[in-house]
């Protein structure tokens, strides 16, 4: 009787010995849950709110796993998608299936992704541009994007891990560094050119100042010297117009330009300009000069000096490149509020491939002619900051006619 009573004491302590060591077993088993638990978690969460979207797709693009919806702070979908379709591809939307579209059978995308699965190989940052459909603004935006991808075999069956990073704000800041990288190519050009030019149109009038200062140094009949000292003041007063059309151009560009407006009458400017005009002319007897102003005051208010400069700078371009016909000079009312100042010849005319150029720094229509052509760029400046515009129409031998509208009233 006691042995039998020592045998069921032994049996339920065995019990409850593995009664205790199961629980024990269970909490460590539940305590591995939980640790694997929140491991899975925080893999989730920083899987979650990466800067890159997460697609795990079959061979027949069905999306299996995502954190697209995540990312995008969307509800879940049960429904299975392709790629095109839950990226919102414009060609999927379009079609209403991914892969079904015309378009899809030349996807540099899709035939990557296919010959990926055929070679069960990888690749890596491949670059592509895709129009997404956005629901909310009813648009399609472009978007440039890098895709990589990683052949998995789970289970016997083939997947795809792809990873989309979206690089169109890196793709539009390449863009614009291309841009500056262009604009300053151009700058340099530029500066080469102005430098080659200025240094040509320097040098003529200087070499025939001390050339001819030189002579007339040693001569002493005085009609040669008469006619020496002519040359050495027209190439000091175009080597001073030289100057001034750098000196002005670079004050306007800085802003340091100063525009002193009043109130003048137009048809008294354009009579003193005609006396100017005439005086200049006297080189060339077979051209008419006509200047068409009226009897009535038109009283406009704005910078004197430099609608003379203006017109005198197109007048020069006139006589400089008409040998014979006439020049028109003049200006009429287009409305209340606008008057327009033309300056028409019958010269040689501009070639139509260069007219969009005209006014453009440093275009000369005749290299042989003397000039630095800045004169119609600085026009152009000026007319824009009186706050008019000047543009021109031209037929090769035919003629040219010049024209820039002012404001009445500043």
């Amino acid at each position: 009787m006691v042995l039998s009573y020592t045998l069921v004491a032994v049996f339920f302590s065995l019990c409850l010995f593995l009664l205790l060591k199961y629980r024990q077993e269970q909490q460590k088993n539940l305590q591995r849950e939980k640790i694997n638990l929140q491991e899975i978690e925080k893999n989730n969460v920083i899987l979650h709110n990466l800067n890159v979207c997460f697609l795990l797709i079959d061979k027949d693009f069905i999306v299996r796993k995502t954190n697209y919806y995540r990312l995008n702070h969307l509800s879940p979908d049960d429904t299975l998608k392709r790629v095109g379709e839950l990226l919102k591809c414009r060609n999927a939307v379009i079609s209403g299936e991914c892969g079904t579209h015309e378009c899809c059978k030349i996807c540099g995308i899709r035939a990557t992704i296919g010959q990926a699965f055929y070679r069960k190989s990888d690749f890596k940052k491949m670059e592509a541009s895709m129009k997404i459909f956005d629901r909310e603004n009813k648009q399609i935006t472009p978007c440039d994007v890098s895709v990589s991808r990683t052949y998995l075999n789970m289970d016997g069956e083939e997947k795809m891990l792809l990873t989309v990073y979206d690089i169109s704000e890196l793709k539009n800041v390449q863009r614009l560094l291309n841009i500056e990288r262009k604009n300053a190519i151009s700058v340099d050009k530029l500066k080469s050119a102005f430098i080659a030019n200025m240094s040509h149109e320097i040098r003529t009038p200087l070499n025939a100042i001390v050339g001819f200062s030189s002579l007339l140094a040693t001569t002493v009949d005085e009609e040669e010297k008469n006619m020496y000292l002519y040359i050495i003041n027209k190439n000091n007063g175009r080597l001073l117009q030289l100057i001034n059309d750098i000196l002005d151009l670079s004050q306007i560009e800085s802003g340091t330009l100063n525009f002193n407006y009043s109130e003048f009458d137009v048809n008294d400017l354009l009579k003193e300009l005609n006396e100017l005009f005439k005086i200049r002319l006297q080189e060339k007897p077979g051209v008419n000069l006509v200047c068409e102003s009226g009897l009535d005051p038109i009283m406009i208010f704005s910078e004197k000096e430099r609608v003379v400069q203006v017109l005198v700078g197109l007048m020069d371009n006139a006589i400089k490149f008409t040998k014979n016909g006439e020049i028109r000079f003049g200006c009429r009312i287009t409305d209340e509020k606008e008057i327009c100042f033309y300056v028409k010849d019958t010269g040689i005319g501009i070639p139509s491939e260069i007219q969009d150029k005209i006014f453009s720094r440093f275009t000369k229509l005749n290299r042989e002619m003397p000039g630095t052509g800045l004169g119609l760029a600085l026009s152009q400046s000026i007319v824009e900051k009186l706050g008019g515009k000047i543009s021109m129409e031209s037929q090769a031998e035919k003629g040219s006619t010049f024209w820039f509208t002012l404001p009445l009233q500043k």
